[in-house]
């Protein structure tokens, strides 16, 4: 009699624990699932879900457990975000428990790794239930729930980055003014300013003549004169003029006779008069081998009334002489300084002559040519004559440019490994590989390479917006109006952020913006334009949630019809 009413009791329970899972499957319409944001979104390559579930009173079944799945369902397939189990107050083994007299609620929040393919999909949610406890074995009743729709899609307007990052490739080193110089230096007995015959004819003398032989363009023609610190000021004062007096004479009838251009300019001509040469005098101390010269410094350094410091080097009468002899005639000078334009062909010139006789350029103006060239064929062959006839990083590492621009990163990649093997690591191929890196969505290699390179607030704030850091990139372009400025600030929250570029993709960014603001009108205007000056966007305006609030608007049907 005692086994039979055993056996009653484990069927009652089992059919009344059967009827709460049934309960539970018919009810479960009750549940309330709120899905944050709805429709999702992608940030930073993923698309999180923050979910919360409510359950009315009454109908969770104190030995149930239930097993929720949201999942992203797209044409290609699916991808599941993790399950949560849920436990009815005499169960075990779930995240969180719901009662059954008072109902409850649990949050739940995940990423998944997003793909382009999620853009036209629906989150769903998937629900089995089964029961446990003290009577039952665990699962020995299974409930699989009617499929939930919780949101529509996906927004993508995250990866609508492009790719202006700024390549390396500005490396050519040529200067469209380069000025070269010489000097000559004149030195005096002490106080005296007249040139001696011997000084005209010294070894930078020659050497500057020999220089404005060549018949160069004069930039400037510039006289600095100065005076050794002995005697009083005034005295050096005026000898260093007079010096400077004296060699502005020499100098003039010196390059007239040369007929140097512009001999005659008064205006090329600079004229300094330094007078007493302290700095030289501390430096010439400092490079001697004279004993107590740190002493001599501090007396420099310390002092500032002139007259005294000159006293106080003086009354150091044992290194005096060395002074004398070996660092004073060294101040008393005068130097010229020629310089003149390096003369340089026209852009005209190096373009024709870098496709005809290439060879004939320098590095620098080869390299320089590229630039000349909007096509791309004929910067690579450019860049291909630097590798055959230099054999320089540059011309690899600029052909990988070449290929970035194409957005083919292998090849980029390749050439990239050829540059360094010639050149070393530098900034240039850091740069572009961390671009490479970029654009592959590797993040954390990119925000590395960028930071060797010390790339540009540019590449940094393309990288911020691919990592989800909008405030932080809308802060790297500052006020700019730029497409990619304006998505920073559009994803940021700034609505209103309207991009300036007169061009298909700006306008329908500009369209976006307009439906954050809730302004039709302005949705309609900017979507015209975009679909005028670009008809891929009319397609893509018809599956983008940004437009979800009017696809019952009759100017917006008939737009993308």
């Amino acid at each position: 009699m005692r086994t039979v009413k055993i056996f009653y009791i484990l069927v009652i329970v089992a059919f009344l624990s059967g009827c709460g899972l049934e309960n539970m499957a018919n009810k479960y319409n009750t549940v309330n699932f709120i899905t944050t944001p709805s429709p999702l979104e992608t940030h930073g390559g993923e698309v999180a879900l923050n979910l919360e579930a409510k359950f009315i009173e009454k109908y969770f079944a104190k030995q149930a457990i239930v097993d929720f799945t949201p999942v992203l369902v797209y044409k290609e397939g699916e991808t599941a975000f993790k399950t949560i189990r849920i436990q009815g107050e005499e169960a075990t083994g779930g995240e969180s428990t719901i009662f059954n007299a008072t109902g409850g609620s649990f949050k739940y929040q995940d990423e998944i790794i997003y793909s382009d393919k999620m853009k036209n999909s629906s989150l769903e949610i998937r629900a089995v239930a089964a029961l446990t406890g003290k009577q039952l074995k665990v699962k020995e009743k299974e409930k699989v729930f009617e499929t939930r729709n919780l949101a529509k899609g996906v927004i993508a307007t995250s990866t609508r980055v492009k790719n202006t990052e700024d390549l390396a490739n500005n490396n050519h080193g040529y200067e469209h003014e380069t000025i070269l110089e010489e000097t000559a230096t004149i030195y005096f007995l002490v106080n005296q300013s007249n040139i001696r015959t011997t000084e005209k004819s010294n070894e930078s003398v020659k050497a500057l003549k020999k220089f404005a032989e060549n018949g160069f363009k004069t930039h400037s023609i510039e006289i600095i004169s100065f005076a050794s610190p002995e005697g009083t000021v005034n005295t050096n004062d005026n000898v260093s003029e007079k010096r400077m007096n004296s060699t502005v004479n020499y100098t003039k009838k010196l390059l007239q006779s040369l007929k140097v251009d512009g001999a005659k300019n008064s205006e090329l001509y600079i004229k300094t008069s330094v007078g007493e040469d302290w700095n030289g005098f501390e430096e010439l101390v400092s490079n001697s081998s004279i004993k107590e010269k740190r002493k001599i410094n501090n007396i420099i350094n310390s002092i500032t009334n002139v007259d005294e410091r000159e006293q106080q080097i003086r009354d150091l009468a044992e290194i005096y002489n060395a002074i004398e002899d070996n660092v004073l005639p060294q101040l008393r000078k005068a130097k010229i300084i020629i310089r003149s334009y390096e003369p340089k062909r026209t852009d005209e010139e190096i373009a024709k002559i870098s496709t005809t006789n290439p060879e004939t350029l320098t590095l620098n103006e080869l390299l320089f040519s590229a630039t000349l060239y909007s096509d791309q064929e004929t910067k690579t062959s450019i860049y291909n004559k630097v590798v055959e006839l230099h054999n320089d990083w540059r011309g690899y590492n600029n052909l990988a440019c070449i290929y970035l621009a194409k957005n083919n990163l292998t090849e980029a990649m390749q050439f990239l490994d050829k540059a360094e093997r010639l050149g070393g690591v530098n900034s240039d191929i850091l740069n572009n590989r961390g671009i490479v890196a970029l654009r592959r969505g590797d993040l954390a290699t990119a925000q590395k390479l960028f930071n060797q390179a010390n790339t540009s607030e540019n590449n940094q704030a393309i990288l911020e917006i691919k990592k989800g850091n909008y405030a932080k990139a809308a802060r790297f372009f500052k006020n700019e109006k730029t497409y990619n400025a304006t998505l920073a600030q559009l994803l940021n929250g700034e609505d209103n952020a309207r991009c300036n570029e007169e061009n298909a993709d700006c306008y329908y960014l500009n369209a976006i913006g307009s439906a954050r603001s809730k302004n039709n009108e302005a949705v309609i205007k900017h979507l015209t334009q975009a679909i005028n000056a670009d008809p891929k966007y009319k397609e893509e305006a018809i599956a983008d949630l940004e437009f979800f609030n009017l696809r019952t608007n009759e100017r917006f049907i008939d737009l993308t019809k």
